[in-house]
C-alpha cells in the first residue's frame, strides 16, 4: 500500500474539520429556531462546546495555537543595553556571507527565559528616548535600575508563549524594551518576554504590570555620537 501524502493528508483533515463545523453550525441554527429550544437557554450549550472543540482541533481559532516556553537565556559577563535596544547600534553595510541573522538575531538568541537557579539582585529595563536641551534632539539611551520584590516579575515571565495562530493581527510594530537580570555573582540574563499569538505582549500583560509596580532606581544615560 503506498504512503499517504503528508500534505494531502493534512489538505483532506482540514476539509474534513471545515464540513463538521459547517454542520454543526448548521444544526445549531436550526434548531435555535424550536420554541422547545427558545424556552431551554441550556439547551445550546452542548452543541456549542462541540463546536468549539471542534474548531480549536482544526487550528481555526486564534486560542487553539499551543503554547512553548523559551530555552533559558544564556550567561553573559554583563548587561548590555546598547547591543539589546533596536536601533541603538548602526547596522553593518553588508554583514559577512556567514552571518545573514545580523546583530539583532544574534541578541534574539541571547536571551530566554530565566535560568533553574538563577536568583536576581538586580533587574534592568533598558529604553531609548530624546534629549533636546538645545533643540537637537540628541538620541539617549537609558538604563533604569529596577528595585523592590521581584516574585511577581519572575511569577509573570514564567508564563509560556502562545505559538502563531491562524487568527487575525495588527500590522503595528511593537517595542519592546530589554530586560536584563543579574544575580549575586554578577552574572547577566536578558530576559524574553511572554508573547501571544501575533508576537506582541498586549495579551501577556502580567510582565507589563509586574515592572510597575517596581521603583526606578539609579538611571544611568548615554547619548548617541554621531559616526
Amino acid at each position: 500500500m503506498p504512503a499517504l501524502n503528508p500534505t494531502l493528508y493534512r489538505f483532506a483533515t482540514q476539509c474534513l474539520c471545515c464540513f463538521v463545523t459547517l454542520t454543526l453550525m448548521v444544526t445549531l441554527r436550526s434548531r435555535s429556531t424550536t420554541p422547545a429550544f427558545r424556552r431551554t437557554p441550556l439547551a445550546s450549550l452542548p452543541l456549542v462546546l462541540l463546536l468549539t472543540l471542534t474548531l480549536g482541533g482544526c487550528g481555526l481559532t486564534p486560542g487553539g495555537t499551543g503554547t512553548y516556553t523559551p530555552d533559558a537565556a544564556v550567561i553573559q559577563e554583563k548587561v548590555d543595553c546598547p547591543g539589546s535596544t533596536i536601533g541603538w547600534l548602526p547596522e553593518p553595510a553588508s554583514p559577512p556571507a556567514s552571518d545573514v541573522s545580523g546583530s539583532a538575531s544574534q541578541e534574539a538568541m541571547l536571551k530566554g527565559s530565566v535560568p533553574e537557579g538563577f536568583v536576581p539582585v538586580h533587574v534592568i529595563r533598558c529604553s531609548m528616548g530624546v534629549n533636546d536641551p538645545t533643540g537637537d534632539y540628541t538620541p539617549v539611551l537609558h538604563e533604569e535600575h529596577l528595585e523592590g520584590d521581584y516574585s511577581n516579575l519572575l511569577a509573570a515571565l514564567a508564563q509560556p508563549s502562545d505559538k502563531s495562530g491562524s487568527g487575525a493581527c495588527t500590522a503595528d510594530m511593537e517595542l519592546v524594551p530589554p530586560l536584563w537580570m543579574v544575580d549575586a555573582q554578577g552574572r547577566a540574563i536578558q530576559v524574553a518576554w511572554p508573547l501571544d499569538a501575533c508576537g506582541k505582549t498586549h495579551g501577556k500583560p502580567d510582565t507589563a504590570k509586574a515592572l510597575e509596580k517596581l521603583s526606578v532606581g539609579q538611571v544611568i544615560e548615554r547619548q548617541k555620537t554621531s559616526s
